[in-house]
């Protein structure tokens, strides 16, 4: 399992030989790995490429690249979350779910 760190930047310090292209692609891949490749809103596993990297605070209202941040989405939910409030689009599109704690366990 390629071990979840806060940042590309982590990786690059982690490891000996990586551009900054590579450590971001492994920082990418850890966090669907984090999730087994399954979409956090939709609950319905992926393959790695089908993912994409999700701000659950989006960046337009403050949110941060940290791993605490991001979580994998299929491209669906992610275009339809867009910067909506992860929460109530959730609730709103699935209704109170048991990945709703998943998520909060791993903002939180």
């Amino acid at each position: 399992m390629t071990p979840l760190f806060p940042s590309p930047d982590h990786y690059l310090h982690n490891l000996q030989a990586m551009t900054s292209s590579e450590a971001k692609r492994l920082h990418r891949h850890a966090i669907k790995e984090a999730f087994e490749f399954q979409c956090v809103y939709c609950g319905i596993k992926h393959e790695p490429d089908e993912l994409t990297i999700d701000h659950v605070r989006p960046r337009c209202y403050g949110g941060h690249s940290f791993t605490n941040n991001l979580v994998p989405s299929c491209r669906k939910c992610n275009q339809a979350k867009g910067s909506n409030n992860w929460l109530s689009w959730m609730r709103a599109t699935f209704g109170i779910t048991p990945r709703e704690n998943l998520i909060l366990s791993h903002i939180n």
